[in-house]
């Protein structure tokens, strides 16, 4: 009978750590395999910079020639990574700042659809590039959430968890930004607080409360060259995230106004002006709306919104705004005329810029 018992456990112990394995190391894409090339077409190159040029206006309205240019390479050439990388970017783009519409249409989920697809192709081509995932873990949520899909939104945030394993970093912030439109009584809502918590004192520093003048001296350092940082590239601004120290903290600062903390969302939305291109920014009268109503903004970023309804710049978290995207990407003329003016797009997003090593 013991001898029964032990098999029994040893199976069932196996059967779990298969089940452990599969539910967070298992990627689902819509294609099976992929494989890829990195020279552009002209087709391409044409795409990829009409992609990048407009993304970083936030021409919100060139979407659909984006992705006509970019349809028209993928079906020249599917195997291009650039191209269905950017496919899958302006698609997720286009859920993401959907409040910049007059009108939110039902249809748009189909650009939720899209980005799944298309981010799974990505991922299928470069698996290491972690965060690929994540994008594709919130693809996930948003289309099993739309569509009621219980098992895939799990599929979404077990692909989330993986890509906080893989690169802790990027993967923290970007499943905490996904969760930040969870009530705030939900469990995952508190893991988000922490997740913004431990991102914050790896990236920049650890004295939070109050934050220390060598927090703030971290924050405002200047990097010329964010590719020569591997994978804490992440952290500074960059060409490809303008003003990502900056929509970092409005976005830190949202949650913690949502979670009751509005004290301690001011001292952090604060640390953004210590962002070494503040001044450009083009969201600085955002944050400072953001700082004088904080504690009226804890009942306000808690207001469930109905979906397909639209919500004003001050009514809700970030990341339920039109400024999801735009708050860290967007460029402005300064930024175009003088700090990116000489900037060389193909050399710094070379291939070594995806395909890092698995480290």
């Amino acid at each position: 009978m013991k001898k029964k018992l032990l098999v029994a456990i040893a199976a069932i112990t196996c059967l779990a750590f298969i089940l452990f394995q599969f539910g967070f190391n298992t990627v689902q894409t819509v294609n099976r395999s992929k494989s890829w090339e990195w020279e552009e077409s002209p087709l391409s190159e044409n795409a990829n910079t009409y992609f990048w040029d407009h993304f970083h206006f936030g021409h919100y309205d060139s979407i659909p020639a984006i992705l006509e240019g970019l349809t028209k390479a993928y079906l020249d050439n599917p195997n291009d990574f650039q191209t269905v990388l950017h496919l899958g970017f302006t698609h997720f783009w286009a859920i993401a700042d959907r409040q910049q519409l007059e009108k939110i249409p039902a249809s748009l989920i189909d650009h939720a659809v899209l980005a799944q697809k298309y981010l799974g192709e990505a991922y299928r081509m470069n698996p290491e590039d972690t965060r690929i995932l994540s994008f594709l873990s919130a693809a996930k949520i948003i289309v099993g959430d739309l569509s009621e899909d219980d098992k895939l939104v799990t599929e979404g945030y077990f692909n989330g968890l993986k890509s906080i394993r893989d690169w802790k970093d990027f993967g923290e912030f970007s499943l905490a930004y996904t969760l930040s439109q969870v009530p705030h009584t939900d469990p995952n809502f508190k893991k988000a607080l922490q997740w913004m918590r431990n991102t914050t004192e790896r990236c920049y520093c650890s004295e939070l409360d109050p934050p220390s003048e060598a927090c703030k001296k971290a924050i405002a350092r200047k990097v010329d060259n964010p590719k020569g940082l591997g994978r804490n590239r992440i952290v500074p601004n960059s060409w490809v995230a303008p003003h990502n120290i900056e929509g970092y903290f409005m976005s830190y600062g949202d949650l913690l106004v949502k979670s009751g903390n509005w004290e301690q969302a001011i001292r952090i939305y604060e640390l953004a002006k210590y962002a070494p291109d503040y001044e450009n920014w083009p969201y600085r009268d955002v944050l400072e709306r953001r700082i004088r109503d904080a504690q009226l903004n804890v009942g306000l970023f808690r207001q469930p919104i109905v979906q397909g309804t639209i919500v004003g710049l001050d009514a809700a978290v970030m990341v339920q705004t039109s400024i999801a995207c735009r708050a860290c990407h967007q460029m402005s003329p300064q930024d175009l005329n003088s700090t990116y003016a000489t900037f060389d797009r193909k050399k710094y997003l070379d291939q070594a810029y995806y395909f890092m090593d698995a480290a």
